[in-house]
Parts: C-alpha cells; sequence; structure tokens
C-alpha cells in the first residue's frame, strides 16, 4: 500500500483513529506561523497513543537547530521534516532520517545537493505549506525519477488522491487540511474515505 503520512495531529482521538486505519508516518508540526503548531509537551503526550510501529515525524522550518534536537529527543521523533534546504549538519548533528519537503515550483533546481540528497530519507514533493493548496501535478512527471522515495503533498483529499496516485506512483501522500473540519481537528469520515481511495487506486 502507498505509504501515508497524516500530518498536523494535535488530538490523541485523532492519533488513534489514524493509526487504527493505516498510517505509517504521524506528523506533529513546530512550525511557529501553523495554526496546527505543538509545543513539545504536547506533542509528547498525543504521540504516545501511538504503537511503536508507526513513525513520528517532526515538520520545522525556520525553528533553531537547539529546538530542532529538543524536540526530536522529547517527542522521540524518527523523521525531520524540513522546510527550508537541508544542510550537511543536519544529517550529521539530528541523528534521525531527514525529508527534505521541496516546492514542487522548484523542481530538480529545489532539491538539496545529491550528495545530501543520498541521505535523504526520502523528498515531499509540497507547495502547500499546509494550507491545502494543490501543485501543478503534470511538473512532478516531468520532474522524473529521485534517488530516494517520494512522497507529495498539497491539495489532498478523498476526491482527488486516487488520481494523484495513479498519475504519480508516489512512495507516499502526506495530507492534513484535507481529512480535516478545522485546523487540526481530523474527521474520522473524511480520514476513512481517503484512506478507502487510496486502497482502490493502489489495486488498480
Amino acid at each position: 500500500m502507498t505509504e501515508v503520512k497524516i500530518c498536523g495531529l494535535t488530538r490523541s482521538e485523532d492519533v488513534l483513529a489514524a493509526c487504527e486505519l493505516g498510517a505509517s508516518i504521524l506528523g506533529f508540526n513546530f512550525v511557529a506561523a501553523s495554526p496546527r503548531r505543538l509545543s513539545i509537551g504536547r506533542a509528547r503526550e498525543i504521540s504516545a497513543a501511538a504503537p511503536a510501529t508507526v513513525l513520528r515525524a517532526g515538520v520545522f522550518a525556520t525553528e533553531s537547530r537547539d529546538e530542532v534536537v529538543r524536540a526530536v529527543r522529547e517527542v522521540a521523533l524518527q523523521l525531520v521534516q524540513l522546510h527550508r534546504p537541508v544542510r550537511e549538519e543536519d544529517l550529521e548533528e539530528l541523528g534521525v532520517d531527514i525529508v527534505p519537503a521541496v516546492p514542487v515550483e522548484a523542481g530538480r533546481e529545489g532539491l538539496p545537493p545529491a550528495e545530501i540528497l543520498a541521505r535523504c530519507r526520502a523528498v515531499l514533493w509540497d507547495s502547500s505549506g499546509g494550507r491545502g493548496r494543490a501543485p501543478d501535478w503534470a511538473a512532478l512527471e516531468r520532474a522524473g525519477a529521485l534517488p530516494v522515495p517520494t512522497f507529495v503533498a498539497g491539495g489532498l483529499d478523498p476526491m482527488n488522491v486516487g488520481e494523484v496516485i495513479r498519475r504519480l506512483r508516489p512512495q507516499g501522500v502526506d495530507v492534513a487540511s484535507g481529512v480535516e473540519s478545522a485546523p487540526g481537528i481530523k474527521d474520522r469520515r473524511k480520514l476513512e474515505r481517503f484512506f478507502e481511495a487510496i486502497r482502490e487506486a493502489d489495486r488498480a
């Protein structure tokens, strides 16, 4: 099955629902400007509801190295998603897998240098920044295959995720607003329909 990351989680019940439905990665947002931002304490509390088999990812942008390191340690994050250029020191100092978030419009020019990219867990193609805005999927088709797995995000919801999977065949998909009733509040029925659409696309 296509891997699924449910991002912008703010409630324990939504963590449990995401895990029950088949999410492989849970996303906790630490970006200062995000309406889904969590404190480290709150992220630690709600992430404890998830089984150890589900990966925990932290989302960061301009936060300091010390903030990222503290979140990794205290929330037991296994992935760090960076909405800024990935540096060599990120790979050396954070101690977890890195996922650079690259705007779709930037294409391959927006990717980290080859020697850094090869050491990343995956690339997340995302132009939305949690705003639910769909990118130009044709631009991703033109970008071609990468040496690491790819995830896609931006405007995904139960109605279009199947088409995106059939068209791009990514390793995984990442959703936040497309399965919400309000920022940070997941809608159980939308989650169910999202996973149903993914299973249908995978069978196609």
